[in-house]
Formats: structure tokens, sequence, C-alpha cells
């Protein structure tokens, strides 16, 4: 395995509806869950650098978001666009034939298949480029031993940057970070870490990794080694390039699936139409709720074979959000499809 590249566009849904409405540059304005008149009820997916300036991040409910700046400009989100300009970002990076994990709609990990540092960092300068002079949008790339550690340079060296940190110097870049910057560690995550009196990567390595098993099972042993500076995440490739998904904001919190059944068809039903269109199977189902704490869970299931039923999405979904719910209420769910094939005669059930 070589160095790892991680590619994280710069507050995406923003900067794509810059590219459709350039007079937005350099204005306050966030990206919403809800249409334009539901806006009082949305959430902020994103906010522009301009925006964040007034204390607007993305989680925020828009109604406070408006509190912070009365005037901000409120746009809807624009999923079909966004997932174009993903699409067309993952086949620029194809073209340097590395091995590569689509991690998200906005991010990437790439397998240099190199360990030398200075030849990486050519490689990210030449994909920054491309990326701003043929898409029109700015990135920040990560540079470091595994997917973990890259994507955690990234996060440290945002905006429009590219960051390096070497194997000899994880320990010092870890050791005062909170231990929410972990990849796979989320809200609930770190309130059970800092119970243990665990805020910090630098605490969380002096922990006996038996101690983190017996209270996170396998994970604690992936964060025992990611403390250490002993994580070797590579590049999962196979990963879907594109999906497609729907999402909305409920009208209330709730974890009853009888009350959010009839959205979850809706949902599933504009997902298969536009399948439909693009004339494609799917395979892969995945069902994401964002709790009353703002954080995000996804459950996922891949199917034995490829198909276009509106059934088996909706059923596959509404199960897995059953799961889902179980964890608390929630505020947003979602249905994403993937793993595309193209149609080419009957579907299979």
């Amino acid at each position: 395995m070589g160095l790892i590249l991680l590619v994280d566009m710069d507050s995406f849904f923003a900067s794509c509806e810059q590219l459709k409405r350039p007079e937005l540059k350099d204005k306050a304005f966030v990206v919403g869950t809800g249409v334009e008149s539901r806006k009082e009820k949305s959430v902020v997916q994103t906010a522009s650098y301009a925006a964040r300036k007034f204390g607007i991040h993305s989680a925020m409910p828009f109604s406070m978001a408006l509190k912070l700046k009365p005037d901000i400009i409120y746009l809807p989100s624009d999923d079909k666009f966004y997932e174009q300009t993903s699409e067309k970002i993952v086949g620029l990076l194809k073209s340097y034939r590395m091995k590569m994990e689509v991690m998200s709609i906005d991010e990437m990990a790439l397998d240099s298949g190199t360990e030398d540092y200075p030849s990486a960092r050519m490689i990210a300068e030449a994909i920054k480029s491309r990326i701003s002079n043929e898409i029109g949008l700015q990135c920040t790339i990560g540079i470091s031993t595994s997917v973990v550690y890259a994507k955690m340079v990234c996060d440290a060296f945002k905006p429009n940057r590219i960051g390096i940190v070497k194997r000899a110097e994880l320990k010092a870049f870890l050791a005062d970070k909170d231990v929410i910057e972990i990849l796979g560690v989320g809200g609930k995550t770190k309130e059970k870490l800092n119970k243990m009196g665990i805020t910090k990567v630098s605490e969380l390595a002096k922990v006996p990794a038996t101690r983190l098993v017996d209270s996170f099972g396998r994970f604690g042993a992936e964060l025992s080694r990611i403390a250490k500076g002993e994580d070797e995440t590579g590049v999962v490739e196979g990963a879907p390039a594109i999906s497609i998904g729907r999402e909305t904001t409920l009208d209330k919190e709730t974890d009853d699936i009888n009350e959010v059944a009839g959205v979850m068809a809706r949902l599933a039903k504009e997902a298969i139409e536009e399948l439909g269109k693009r004339k494609l199977w799917y395979r892969n189902v995945a069902s994401k709720a964002r709790y009353t704490d703002f954080t995000l869970r996804t459950k996922a299931r891949r199917l034995s074979n490829y198909t276009d039923s509106y059934e088996t999405a909706l059923n596959t979904s509404t199960e897995l959000l059953r799961d889902l719910l179980s964890n608390g209420k929630v505020r947003k769910v979602g249905i994403r499809l993937s793993e595309f094939s193209r149609q080419s005669g009957q579907a299979k059930l």
C-alpha cells in the first residue's frame, strides 16, 4: 500500500450552487434540507464560508441560522446536480488509474502507489489543479499512511490546501486531537469515551486495548490502533461511483416506523423514478437517519441480484430504517440506491 490521498471537496453543496449561480460568490448563504416554503423547519446541510463567519454551520436548524443572520440566503438542496458534479470528479480521478474508494458524494480516497512523500505531493497538486481548472471547484487533499489519518490531515488543513503528515509525525499530530475527529467516531461514541475520562487522542492511546474492546467490541481495537499511530486502513475498491438518493426532514421527531411509512414510500418512489430515467438497476439499498442530537447513521444491505423493483427498494429501506429507529427519535430520514448496472433486458427480482 502506498501513501493515501484523501480528496475532500470544500463546502461541496455550497460550491456547486456557486457554479450554477456565480453571483453567490462571497455571499452568506446556506443549502438546506427542505423546499423554500418549508425552510423554517429545515436543517442546514452546508454553509458558505461567508456564512460560517456568523457561526452558521451544517446540522444547525435554519431557524437558528436566521437568528445569527436574518438576511441569510436560503437555497433548497439540488441533489441531482450535486450527484452529477460528483460523478465528474470521480471520472477525473479515475483517469489516474489508481486504486480508489468513493467514500461519499464529496470524498474520495486514492492509493498513490508510492511511499515517497514528494511524489505523492506532486500527484496531489496535479489533481487539485485539474479539479479547479476542469470542474471549477476547490478541494483539500490530505496525505498520510492510512485512510483514517489522511482524512484527519485533510480536516486539519481545510480549506483549499494540501497537507502531509509523515509516519514519524503521526503521534505528535494526533496527540491534541479531540476523539470526535477520528473517522467513525460519532456523538454517542464520543459521549461514552468522555464518560471514561477520555477526551483527547493522546489519552485514548494510553488506555489498554482490552478495556476498549470490552466497551466497544471490535471497534475498540481499531480505536486503540488509530490512537497509537498504528492504523493501516487502506483503500477499498468497489465502492459505488454514483448513487441515487432522496431524503427529507420530518414534520416532527419520531421513533415510530408507522409514522414515517408514507414518507419512505414517497422517497423510494422518487428514487426509483430517477433510476428509470437513467436506465439503471440497483443492487444496494441504504437507509439513513439523522437523530435529534444531529448525529447521522446509515444502514445498508446488498441484494442477491440487480433489480429495478420499487417494492424491493421500499421494503428493504423500511426494514433498515426500523433498525435505525430503535436507537432513538429521528428528525430526518432518507433512502439511497447504489451499485448500479445498465439495463440490458428483463430485471430479476
